[in-house]
């Protein structure tokens, strides 16, 4: 379906006005006696707030809307593609690490038969799941004034006092320089490593591109289990889980983080 009639079915659903997509959600949330209908709903939900994101919304409140949606409508898969996209571009934000860590308590990891075999991932860490590239340049902007004050007070008035400041100023525009060299590390290591979540059921992990090729973990994956891609060959794409081992699976199993 092409995205204008998707939008066009959309906004034509009956007793629904603008902003289609938040009261979809509401009506959800008022439904929750009848599940079959509030999954419904927020189906719909998650629709009108997909065509936002693909229309070129990336704002954070969008990517929540859109994870909870999905997760509600019971598609645990497509929530943790939803968190995951909007951490790509506000890695801090607490809604998202928030939801991102109940999707992942709502999987089915199995227990790993070995260390390397862990399909569960660690939590988001990282300088760029801390702090902000903005909260880097306000602290940068108060040490840059702490040694301006300090070397001008010096340099004019002898204070005493002039010295520690500017030793202080300096130490944080240091820190500063440090912190924003790894959030630019961190983000493009996550360019260069592109996230992966298992959309179907019971995937088996092979060794190979290919169902002749013996299993690389004994244990199935299960959906929404994140994953790290590696390469692609004929219908496949290699990938390795949280614990570091390595496998293929079929590319029609996985979607990508984006």
């Amino acid at each position: 379906m092409t995205q204008l009639a998707l939008l066009l079915s959309l906004a034509t659903l009956p007793g629904e006005g603008p902003p289609f997509a938040e009261t979809a959600f509401q009506a959800g949330v008022e439904a929750r006696a009848d599940a079959a209908r509030a999954r419904s709903l927020f189906r719909r939900a998650a629709a009108g707030f997909d065509f936002d994101w693909t229309a070129g919304d990336h704002s954070a409140r969008l990517a929540v809307q859109r994870g909870r949606s999905h997760f509600l409508a019971g598609d645990v898969p497509r929530a943790v593609v939803a968190f995951r996209a909007g951490l790509l571009d506000t890695p801090y934000d607490a809604e998202l690490l928030g939801g991102l860590a109940e999707c992942r308590a709502a999987i089915p990891y199995p227990t790993a038969a070995s260390d390397d075999e862990r399909l569960r991932p660690d939590p988001p860490s990282g300088w760029r799941n801390r702090v902000s590239e903005w909260d880097v340049f306000r602290f940068a902007v108060i040490a840059v004034s702490l040694v301006v004050v300090g070397l001008s007070r010096r340099l004019t008035a002898r204070d005493g006092w002039a010295i520690p400041v500017t030793v202080f100023g300096g130490g944080g525009v240091l820190a500063c320089a440090v912190v924003g060299w790894t959030l630019n590390a961190e983000a493009a290591a996550e360019r260069r490593t592109p996230a992966l979540v298992v959309t179907a059921d019971d995937t088996i992990l092979r060794t190979g591109n290919g169902f002749t090729y013996p299993l690389r973990i004994a244990a199935t994956v299960p959906r929404g289990t994140e994953v790290v891609e590696r390469a692609r060959r004929g219908g496949w794409v290699q990938v390795e889980v949280a614990g570091g081992a390595v496998g293929w699976l079929p590319e029609s199993a996985v979607r990508l983080v984006e």
